[in-house]
């Protein structure tokens, strides 16, 4: 990863999204921020696995009341693209697990040990453990405290996750298992393209794809949960 190394990524999105990264319309992706976000902030991609990006997408679409991504996917789709990463805190090598556990510490010592966030399971069915509350808390404090320090900026952080039923009985291999690429640094990406076999929206299709990302956001703002705000006490002014 390091000097600059060229790598292929896969971004799970709307066909929308794809084909406006691909002619150039959208100029970058905004970094993502939701619960799943493991590996801090950044835009996701997954390494050199389209198909698990498809899967991705296709399950955000299936299943808008999980909010895997901020906003819904009404025709899941996919892009690739080319990135030229120099500095990767790369949290499968020995190096990177020294960052992190020196700013779990650091962490640690500024909450207090009762404070710290937790991984904790999405619900009864999530035997993967996906919500990674303690890692994300980990690794945006790399990224501050490299800060802090002066020292150049992780331009991208990379993680394995292991998820899913085994291969096989008693394999150590799992069916979603994946290299996961949180980008911090937009100016790492060399440029999008479409997957082999992808081919742009035709007029009509991207009509009907607009349409579909419409009701997708709509069925989600009408599942929103409503918030009930307090009356105010009187005399009391506005924060």
């Amino acid at each position: 990863m390091n000097g600059g190394s060229l790598l292929v990524a896969y971004h799970g999105c709307d066909a929308t999204v794809r084909d406006d990264l691909v002619i150039g319309k959208l100029a970058k992706l905004r970094p993502s921020e939701n619960k799943y976000d493991w590996l801090g902030p950044g835009v996701y991609f997954y390494e050199a696995d389209c198909q698990r990006a498809r899967q991705f997408a296709q399950a955000s679409h299936d299943h808008p009341e999980r909010h895997y991504t901020a906003t819904p996917i009404g025709t899941p789709a996919v892009v690739g693209a080319i990135l030229r990463v120099a500095t990767c805190l790369d949290m499968t090598t020995q190096e990177g697990l020294q960052h992190y556990r020196a700013a779990f510490v650091t962490l640690r010592d500024a909450l207090g040990e009762e404070n710290l966030p937790t991984n904790q399971a999405a619900g009864d069915d999530d035997t993967d453990v996906i919500l990674h509350h303690l890692d994300e808390a980990v690794i945006r404090t790399v990224h501050s405290m490299r800060k802090k320090q002066n020292l150049e900026a992780f331009q991208m952080v990379r993680g394995a996750f292991y998820q899913g039923n085994e291969a096989a009985p008693s394999s150590a291999f799992r069916e979603g298992t994946h290299i996961q690429l949180a980008l911090v640094d937009h100016s790492c990406v060399v440029g999008w393209f479409l997957p082999e076999g992808a081919r742009l929206l035709t007029s009509a299709e991207r009509e009907a794809a607009n349409a579909c990302l419409v009701a997708a956001k709509e069925q989600r703002l009408a599942k929103k949960p409503r918030v009930r705000v307090k009356s105010a006490a009187p005399n009391a002014t506005a924060g």
